[in-house]
């Protein structure tokens, strides 16, 4: 299946019309509740601006305590959503394609995303969202970059030996092991209490939740680690629901989504460029990490086992590792 290469709108999957069962029809919208993000406005914005566009014909529901994060994807897949925004770094377990993004040096600004889920790599991910879990990507959005947040100074390879660390997604949680870390898992609500009780040192995270979710009343230090920094998230449909549109309001409202994702694109980077003097203002040490202390990162000492390991996951899912790394890097232009 080939789909055009726009970041997030799949045209491709557009199924054929079917009759109009309801004047009005209603759609349930699952999201995270996570406060401050670009993916929580997106999320509360789509259901005015689709209501409105369609005149009151499609309306949108956005809900955030429907389901799990780790389940959205089968929730649009069986039905019992009609839409979501999945986090697809949670899946990366179990779908090693979907690491790729968090792998260091692919996806480290807007643009690298960009280009990347405009390329074959995007074509391979948005396949499995349609294949494996029956649903269309209508658009996409990226969190704010991932950046390192603890209750002691990160700024050095040296400093991550021993610490405990919450990730979000396997290719941050390789990295970090082959550093010295010590990776755990935790739900995004368990976060703040755990780096209050010193359950864990530190978290890697979206820069804009951390913010939102008034993390500077427990860390003082925060470090812009450069290693697969923007992750995105899609808008997906469930293919049943989004065939049972009339064509016409199909084609409307993929328009609109295009919209969406164009001025939610601006308003991420409005968003990225201010985050650093905000968490200075919160009285955070915010660093960019040195360039010297990168290149150990991106040594082949470290790098190495991390590819090792994702090489195997790609494996055990039938999938070429080395052809999906080289598409990618091109892609961004590694």
């Amino acid at each position: 299946m080939k789909h055009s290469i726009t970041f997030v709108f799949a045209a491709g999957i557009v199924a054929l019309s079917s009759p109009t069962r309801a004047q009005t029809t209603e759609w349930t919208l699952a999201y995270l509740p996570v406060k401050g993000t670009i993916y929580e406005e997106v999320a509360l914005a789509i259901p005015e601006r689709i209501e409105k566009v369609t005149d009151g014909r499609l309306k949108i529901t956005a809900n955030s305590s429907l389901m799990k994060g780790n389940r959205f994807l089968e929730g649009v897949r069986e039905g019992l959503v009609a839409m979501t925004l999945p986090l697809p770094g949670y899946y990366s377990g179990t779908q090693p394609l979907f690491t790729v993004p968090s792998l260091p040096g692919i996806s480290e600004s807007y643009d690298d995303l960009k280009a990347l889920m405009a390329s074959d790599y995007g074509d391979k991910v948005r396949v499995i969202y349609h294949d494996t879990y029956n649903a269309t990507q209508l658009m996409g959005t990226a969190f704010c970059p991932q950046t390192l947040f603890s209750t002691k100074p990160i700024t050095m390879v040296e400093d991550w030996s021993g610490k405990k660390l919450r990730v979000n997604n396997r290719g941050t949680g390789l990295v970090a092991a082959e550093l010295g870390a010590i990776s755990v898992s935790l739900s995004a609500g368990e976060v703040l209490p755990a780096l209050e009780r010193g359950v864990i040192d530190g978290v890697i995270t979206d820069s804009c939740w951390a913010y939102g979710a008034g993390f500077s009343t427990v860390i003082s230090n925060a470090a812009d680690w450069p290693m697969g920094s923007v992750v995105p998230t899609p808008v997906l449909v469930n293919n049943d629901a989004w065939a049972s549109l009339p064509e016409d309001l199909r084609e409307t409202v993929a328009a609109e989504f295009r919209k969406i994702e164009s001025d939610f694109e601006n308003r991420w980077r409005e968003r990225v460029a201010e985050m650093p003097a905000l968490w200075r203002e919160a009285g955070v040490d915010y660093i960019n990490v040195p360039d010297a202390e990168m290149d150990k990162v991106y040594s082949e000492e470290v790098q190495a086992p991390v590819l090792a390991a994702w090489r195997e996951d790609m494996k055990r899912a039938g999938l070429d590792a080395d052809a999906v790394l080289s598409s990618a890097k091109a892609a961004v232009g590694n």
